[in-house]
């Protein structure tokens, strides 16, 4: 029985709008020719990948509402009382396909975003009692948004997460990196350092553009309290005090908020380690939702697609397409006559593509579709248990079985990080002239670490075993 399905369907819900399936927005990430503004080994990726969002969500929200100006366009333009969840799906869609999307659906997304805040303008009050006019599309008031945002993205992976790895960049790329979204969105100059962004912060308050008061302590305890389902509260209440007690105490001060403490005799307090409380609940969000969320894998889909694979773990991918072997792999090359005619070469090329040749073969097959496509992510795997020993893949090229006469129709797929071996691996069958067909393999790899090379006698027995299983599966395949 599956014990934390309850708590994934409330989350699935509460972030995607539904509990089964993916958001067709999501899915259509896939789509594009190009790899987007941000690679996927960006620090980009990184830091709006995994859970951190969650937390970076709430204390984005909270440093916005410090500017009287953009509290005042949500509190007289948004339903965020009244749809919440509504309000949140359309951030996540935004910055999950200005993240991952090529350009064109990036582009797409703050143009939409920017034409939605045209009618949102009005008057506020500023921090000195002024009237002032806001236009949610104003530069400056744009500004102040963009770096809520990067700050509360880039200081929640560092707390809950540690800092942006150096091999990245650090904290510098990822606030240059995140700069094109502000520029996107209408912002000037936006900060490209993070002394940088911490100096246009400190503007901010030193100008006196910050400030709390009534509305700022509506968006709080609503921020406080928001109506999730019942079964995600007690979590999210250990995420908002661990949240609060992340901020500068001049944020809290402005939010009318305390560091989490527990009070003491004499009028002393002792403060509360929230942190851990924080990262308990992100991390049993982890355990229920994917470790790679739909949006990503859609971006790694489109790369597979393009020709620019992001996460294989070898160079030089998609040769066995054109039946290549580098050097420095080992090579094996398989050719056998399986059957005779159309009908039979159909049976076995329907029988490739839809994994049914590696389940003959007697693996487990774990794949993102029932057919294998560009960029479909597949584990297959030996053994039973905790002695199965797991080999994920992800599919760069495949050829139909289309037209009529001798032709070849297969996918080939390259291996994954936690694969044995690094390498690729191609499975055709083809109609020659003579109307004989045939099964071809065709694989290149090598240890995929210290432990796999010494282990490199077992594995190549291991992968002969297998060949034979696939040539005797695409015999069974192919005669019926």
């Amino acid at each position: 029985m599956d014990v934390i399905a309850p708590l994934r369907d409330r989350l699935r819900l509460t972030f995607a709008g539904q509990t089964e399936g993916v958001p067709a927005w999501e899915d259509a990430l896939d789509q594009g020719e190009d790899a987007g503004y941000f690679p996927a080994d960006s620090a980009v990726w990184r830091v709006h990948g995994g859970m951190t969002p969650i937390a970076a969500g709430i204390r984005a929200l909270l440093l916005q509402a410090l500017h009287p100006g953009a509290l005042a366009g949500v509190a007289e333009h948004s339903n965020y009382r009244e749809d919440p969840l509504g309000r949140l799906a359309g951030t996540i869609r935004w910055i999950f396909t200005l993240t991952y999307g090529d350009t064109t659906a990036a582009d797409a997304a703050c143009a939409h975003i920017r034409r939605l805040h045209v009618p949102v303008t009005g008057n506020y009050t500023d921090a000195h009692g002024e009237q002032r006019r806001y236009s949610a599309n104003d530069p400056g008031l744009s500004e102040w948004v963009h770096i809520a945002f990067t700050d509360a993205f880039l200081r929640s992976h560092e707390i809950f997460r540690g800092p942006v790895s150096a091999r990245l960049g650090g904290a510098d790329a990822y606030v240059e990196q995140w700069a094109t979204a502000g520029k996107l969105m209408g912002v000037i100059d936006p900060p490209r350092t993070e002394a940088a962004l911490r100096a246009r912060m400190r503007e901010y308050d030193d100008g006196g553009h910050l400030s709390g008061g009534p509305r700022v302590d509506e968006v709080v305890s609503f921020l406080r309290n928001p109506p999730l389902d019942p079964l995600l509260m007690p979590g999210y209440r250990l995420l908002f005090a661990a949240v609060v007690d992340s901020l500068p105490g001049r944020y809290r001060e402005l939010l009318g908020l305390r560091a989490p403490a527990v009070p003491l005799p004499g009028g002393r307090s002792l403060r509360i380690p929230a942190r851990r409380g924080g990262q308990l609940t992100l991390a049993i969000a982890g355990l229920a939702l994917e470790r790679q969320g739909p949006s990503e894998l859609a971006a790694l889909r489109r790369l597979a697609r393009i020709g620019q694979p992001a996460d294989l773990t070898y160079a030089d991918p998609g040769l066995t397409a054109l039946g290549h072997a580098p050097a420095g792999y080992r090579t094996v090359r398989e050719r056998t006559r399986v059957g005779t005619g159309e009908e039979a070469f159909m049976r076995l090329a329907n029988g490739i593509l839809d994994w049914e040749l590696h389940r003959g073969a007697g693996l487990r097959v774990a794949a993102g579709t029932p057919r294998a496509a560009p960029g479909v992510r597949v584990v297959s795997g030996m053994g039973v248990g905790p002695a199965r020993i797991p080999a994920p893949c992800r599919v760069l090229w495949t050829r139909e079985p289309d037209g009529s006469g001798p032709r070849r129709a297969g996918f080939g797929y390259g291996t994954l990080k936690g694969h044995p071996v690094s390498g690729e691996e191609s499975f055709s069958a083809v109609l020659e002239a003579d109307g004989s067909v045939w099964f071809e393999v065709l694989a290149y790899s090598r240890p995929a670490n210290v432990v796999m090379r010494a282990a490199a006698p077992v594995t190549e027995r291991t992968q002969a075993l297998i060949t034979h299983g696939y040539v005797s599966a695409a015999t069974r395949l192919a005669t019926g």
